[in-house]
């Protein structure tokens, strides 16, 4: 199968997930960490998802799927274990000319989901393009070794000096070899260690002359602080 791989942005998009399993569980969880709207439709849903809806991150529709459902969508994802319901969900969708996955079936899909891992910022994604599943995951599970936790919170670092000192000097002609001298200094293991003494003073020789001290002091204490909630 030939794909044409994209990060979607689904920031505040509607999105219909048809399916209220274990499966359709797991597709909304995965589109809230994205930041969409998520309705649900199915007859039966899963305790996390009635819990979800109860704290109104989730809308549902307690019912057998109507086409009409599909209108306005962003993206709509066929999640039910019913074969026929799948395949009138890719219809209305493509009908309407509105990206659907209907998970286990790429025959009904204009777009796949491929085996990911996120580490805050960082999302790493792998495709057979349906040709082994199992292979996608096992590549997935390797790079669930080699990217630890530590680059949730190294990414988060290294926005927040990259806003910093685009706020200060913009365009400059050094950015660049800053970004990079950054990114191969040893920092990323001062960050798992949770060194924050390290980790300020290789800001502190990264960033000298550009930044302050303070400001140096603030972001070198960023490595403690909790991600912020997914979701809406």
């Amino acid at each position: 199968m030939q794909t044409y791989p994209l990060f979607a942005i689904l920031t505040g998009r509607p999105v219909l997930v048809v399916g209220g399993g274990a499966v359709g569980e797991r597709k909304v969880l995965d589109l809230l960490a994205a930041g969409a709207r998520v309705t649900v439709v199915s007859r039966e849903f899963t305790p996390r998802l009635q819990e979800l809806a109860a704290r109104g991150e989730i809308r549902t529709i307690q019912g057998g799927f109507d086409p009409g459902q599909v209108a306005g969508m962003a993206l709509v994802v066929g999640a039910t274990d019913d074969p026929e319901v799948n395949a009138r969900v890719s219809r209305a969708a493509q009908a309407a000319n509105i990206w659907v996955n209907i998970v286990d079936a790429p025959e009904l899909c204009t777009f796949i989901v491929p085996a990911q891992i996120r580490r805050g910022e960082l999302t790493l994604a792998v495709s057979t393009g349906g040709a082994s599943p199992a292979l996608a995951r096992r590549l997935r599970e390797a790079l669930e070794r080699t990217f630890g936790p530590e680059y949730g919170p190294y990414l988060r670092l290294l926005r927040a000096v990259r806003e910093r000192v685009l706020e200060v000097r913009r365009g400059h002609p050094d950015n660049a070899a800053l970004f990079l001298r950054l990114a191969d200094s040893p920092l990323l293991p001062a960050v798992a260690r949770g060194d924050r003494e390290a980790v300020r003073g290789l800001l502190g020789e990264v960033l000298a002359g550009v930044l302050p001290e303070a400001v140096v002091e603030e972001l070198s204490a960023l490595i403690l602080e909790e991600p912020p909630p997914t979701g809406r």
